[in-house]
This record gives structure tokens, sequence and C-alpha cells, in this order.
């Protein structure tokens, strides 16, 4: 049986909540949950590394490529063929948010 870790859990809904509410302010109000939902759904393969300036496109990490990509969201789910390749052969995404992060109005914890 696998064991899992109270506090990790805890820390993914701080992240999901979090991510929730700035959706909230950005989309006004919106559809905030489903769509926060939908962008950690999307995370198989990627890591979801921030939200854009006009929160309407995701920027995630696609580690087997070590490409960063934005990708277009609502309340409907992530369109994966409409994307945008911001960076490829990217060994540290943080070191693209530090360069980068200005333009963004969320950045996942574990990217800041």
């Amino acid at each position: 049986m696998a064991t899992t870790n109270p506090e990790e859990g805890i820390r993914r809904r701080d992240v999901f909540v979090n991510l929730a509410e700035e959706l909230q302010l950005r989309r006004s109000g919106v559809h905030s949950a489903k769509m926060a939902e939908n962008l950690f759904r999307f995370e198989e393969g990627r890591d979801l590394v921030g939200i854009g300036h006009e929160a309407e496109r995701a920027i995630y990490y696609e580690t087997a490529s070590r490409s960063l990509v934005a990708v277009q969201f609502d309340k409907h789910g992530v369109y994966a063929g409409k994307q945008e390749l911001l960076q490829r052969e990217l060994d540290d995404p943080i070191a693209w948010v530090e360069a980068y992060g200005g333009e963004l109005v969320w950045i996942h914890p574990r990217y800041r």
C-alpha cells in the first residue's frame, strides 16, 4: 500500500487554491476552480510553471523535450493545439522565470 505525505497534500491544495484565487481576480471570477483543475490535469509529462500576464495562457515546462511552451486555456480546458514555443533546450526553468517572471501574473511555488 502506498503511503502519502499529508503535508504534500496540503501544499498541493494550497497551490491549487492560490491559483484559483488568482484566476478569479484576473478572469472576473468565471469558473476559476474549473480552470485551475484543467491546468493541473494537463501536467502529465509537463510542469505548470506559471500564468501569463493576461491570464489566458499557461506556461509549461515539457520535461522530455526540455522546452517551455505557452498554451491557451479557458473553463473548457487547455488547448494543446494553440501553443507557442518560448524556449528550447532549457535545463533550468527557474532561470527563465527569473528573466521573464515579471510578465507572469502567477508563478508556481516550485519555480519561485
